[in-house]
């Protein structure tokens, strides 16, 4: 244990790991990105409580006690949808309620304000007419969850920010001093919200009329479009690479990219199951490699850091870890993606982007020499641990490609975890200080 103390505090002593502590605390003292990681963690609560239905939902049909159109799905599967499926419009609120307070602005009304505006641009009303000729307007909440996250953190910024323009340039309905606060504080908030609706019901009303979808659609299309040509060993790696980076700065970039390589996939899946169905062997495509990338606790293959953070001296760290474990597992990893976080930290995002490059290629090598066998039965769920690969081979050779993951990430994630670790402890310990000092 002493020796490893030795060579982790030399590695910590390096000149790039002191670069890049240092870019971390300044970047963790920028109001955006502070904003930014303290609304993520203020949502562990809603991603747990999703990710505990997608559980209780998913497993039962691994049994065939249950399935996919079933009513006990159906039933589990709505508190998933109410919490997991709206995590970009809670994402709005929260970002723009931290970003608004530490500027100095009031925080619920822009907050709601984020979150409205976040509405509009994401799920506009729609009027649909029903099978019996009646019309409804509804909302389509398809991109209120993790498609979503990258406009919600766009819109909050920008429209907390016009908030702050009109509140420094003295923008705004001044009522008498009779009136009371929060009716004051209703009227000096109106001009910047009706600035606001402008800017992003206006934003949403183009979009929608000249490409007939949403903004976070319209993004995630954008982005797609270039990734369908990178169907080769290589190409793959690079999309891996491109969802981890995506995932970095708030964009679901695991959908983004699956959505240009379904196609592909169920090409190749297809194709294979009709090889075996005549007695041949399936056959190996790169696309398969994408799934690489979520083979050991969900995308960038976090469960290994969730492994470390059970023993952490960090007490966020070790608090997360545990609520995260069980979810990892499962490979659900938004708990550790919004908790420690990932999104937006660059000492852990450095080993998140690399480590599933290096699980890809390491699996490929698997598939070359015939160790892993390639998928011929369509799976199409987030399953825990092996289970996936397993099921969509009936190949006990992949149940190890998951520990290829954890090994892997493993390596790659610990120097810089314990850099982390290092910063946290050193500002609990000072917050736990000042407390003391602030109670004498």
């Amino acid at each position: 244990m002493a020796a490893e103390r030795l060579a982790t505090d030399k590695l910590l002593e390096t000149p790039f790991m002191k670069s890049l502590q240092r870019f971390g605390e300044a970047l963790a003292n920028n109001k955006v990105l502070s904003s930014l990681s303290n609304s993520m963690m203020g949502m562990i609560a809603i991603i747990m409580v999703g990710a505990i239905f997608q559980i209780l939902a998913t497993i039962p049909t691994l049994f065939g006690w249950a399935t996919n159109e079933s009513p006990y799905y159906q039933l589990m599967m709505g508190p998933y949808n109410m919490t997991m499926g709206l995590l970009s419009l809670a994402l709005a609120f929260f970002l723009g309620y931290n970003y608004a307070r530490s500027l100095g602005l009031k925080p619920l009304i822009n907050g709601l304000s984020a979150m409205i505006l976040f509405l509009m641009v994401a799920a506009p009303i729609r009027t649909v007419t029903l099978q019996d000729g009646t019309t409804l307007s509804a909302i389509d909440s398809s991109t209120l969850g993790g498609v979503g996250i990258f406009t919600a953190i766009v819109v909050a910024i920008l429209s907390v920010r016009i908030a702050h323009f009109c509140e420094q340039r003295n923008i705004a309905i001044r009522m008498p001093d009779v009136v009371p606060p929060f009716l004051a504080e209703t009227f000096n908030g109106l001009l910047p919200f009706l600035f606001n609706v402008i800017l992003w019901y206006g934003l949403s009303t183009v979009v929608v009329t000249y490409t007939d979808t949403t903004l976070p659609v319209l993004i995630n299309n954008v982005l797609s479009k270039p990734i369908a040509a990178l169907n080769s060993v290589p190409g793959m790696l690079v999309a891996v690479f491109l969802a981890c980076l995506m995932w970095f700065f708030g964009i679901h970039g695991t959908i983004v990219v699956l959505s240009a390589l379904m196609p592909i996939a169920l090409q190749a899946i297809t194709e294979n199951a009709a090889a075996v169905a005549a007695g041949q062997e399936p056959k190996f495509y790169p696309v398969m490699l994408f799934l690489t990338l979520a083979c050991a606790g969900g995308t960038g293959n976090t469960l290994s850091l969730v492994l470390m953070a059970l023993r952490s001296k960090s007490e966020q760290l070790r608090a997360v870890s545990r609520a995260a474990l069980i979810p990892g597992i499962c490979n659900i990893n938004e708990p550790v993606t919004f908790g420690f976080p990932i999104m937006y930290n660059p000492i852990l995002a450095i080993p998140y982007i690399l480590n599933p490059i290096l699980v890809a290629a390491v699996v490929w090598v698997g598939y070359a020499i015939g160790f892993f066998k390639p998928a011929y039965i369509p799976v199409m769920a987030v399953l825990p641990l092996g289970v996936m690969e397993f099921l969509s081979t009936l190949a006990w050779q992949n149940l190890l490609i998951p520990v290829v993951g954890l090994v892997v990430s493993g390596l790659c994630y610990y120097p810089f975890f314990k850099v982390y670790e290092k910063q946290l402890v050193e500002r609990e310990a000072a917050a736990r200080a000042e407390a003391a000092a602030s109670a004498d």
